[in-house]
């Protein structure tokens, strides 16, 4: 299989012009859908996540409620009611190679679920409006963003706060040379999945920025994603973005350089993007989608073509899950369904 650095470089070849045009190749089916699971009911699906062990999918739910379904059967495990009282969950995230999961929200309170034994605590609790939470690879950290522009990090054994990251306070970045903490609200924070040390998050300011969990300060900020959900992933040395703008959404940046490689298309009919969520799916396919784009699509890398595209008959399409190992996504948001669907 070829490197995601030579399909992307591919990519590159395409003349700048043409990446704001409809450009779409779907030869085969490869998104089927699998289970369609009404949740009309609970105020819209703000958040999904797929167990790492298990056969089951979590999905969190506008009216605080989070519930627990089959992903072989769609048939529910469990509901859980009011775990962020009567605001969204807006975020879910499992240990890694565990059946316990956290769930917050605008109540700014974190709690630690088991999908197996049903056991629920809250383990923390902060004065802040959490949009999204993320653990480390070797589940040691667990980092908070939200309404604040600051990012947290906590010990997952004590739930004990170990450093925050602060923005400056409405001062914007000088420049990429000296980058500084975000001036915003923050939407979204991932871990680097490779490398326990190495946090992002991304937000309002317009601006992507790592963290190293050693140090105190930012390493690099990525200006100009203007992120609005869970919008940020790390493939390798590769950074995928998708921003909540009228067009040319969705990027990939070199993490190296700091420079955008390639500016792919995500339009098969709709006249805007405005995307909330994306994420690799390989190292040259990437999925999205958004309150422009409301179906799921997936996006070939190395053509810059959308290949095929999951209908969710969504008004908006708010959160998205892959698991590469089951060979799933999920795409949830304001509508009647969620949808389950297969990918090959």
């Amino acid at each position: 299989m070829a490197s995601i650095k030579s399909k992307l470089s591919t990519a590159l070849e395409f003349d700048k012009s043409t990446t704001t045009k409809i450009r779409v190749h779907i030869s085969s089916k490869m998104l089927n859908v699998k289970h369609v699971i009404p949740t009309s009911s609970v105020n819209g699906v703000f958040s999904c996540q797929f167990s790492p062990v298990s056969d089951t999918l979590v999905l969190g739910y506008g009216n605080g409620d989070a519930e627990i379904f089959h992903c072989e059967t769609g048939e529910q495990v469990l509901l859980i009611q009011r775990l962020s009282k009567d605001l969204p969950v807006t975020s879910l995230r499992f240990l890694r190679d565990s059946d316990t999961f956290f769930a917050t929200g605008p109540t700014g309170s974190v709690r630690a679920i088991n999908a197996r034994d049903q056991t629920n605590q809250v383990v923390l609790q902060q004065d802040n409006e959490i949009s999204c939470l993320d653990v480390n690879v070797d589940n040691s950290l667990l980092s908070l963003v939200g309404k604040k522009p600051d990012l947290y990090l906590y010990d997952t054994e004590t739930y004990e706060l170990i450093s925050t990251f602060e923005g400056p306070k409405g001062i914007e970045d000088s420049s990429d040379d000296t980058p500084v903490g975000h001036s915003q609200r923050l939407f979204v924070t991932k871990f680097d999945p490779l490398d326990k040390f190495l946090v992002l998050s991304a937000g309002w300011d317009c601006s992507v920025k790592l963290w190293d969990t050693r140090s105190e300060g930012v390493v690099w900020s990525v200006n100009g994603p203007k992120v609005c959900g869970e919008g940020i992933d790390i493939c390798g040395h590769y950074l995928l973005t998708a921003s909540w703008v009228v067009k040319d959404a969705l990027q990939i940046w070199d993490t190296r350089t700091r420079k955008l490689v390639s500016t792919l298309n995500c339009r098969t009919h709709e006249d805007s993007e405005f995307l909330y969520c994306g994420h690799f799916y390989s190292n040259d396919k990437v999925l999205c989608g958004g309150s422009g784009v409301k179906n799921a699509k997936l996006v070939d890398i190395t053509s810059n073509e959308v290949i095929d595209e999951m209908p969710t008959h969504l008004k908006v399409m708010q959160c998205l899950s892959v698991s590469r190992a089951k060979k799933l996504v999920v795409a949830g948001g304001l509508g009647e369904n969620t949808t389950c669907a297969t990918l090959k």
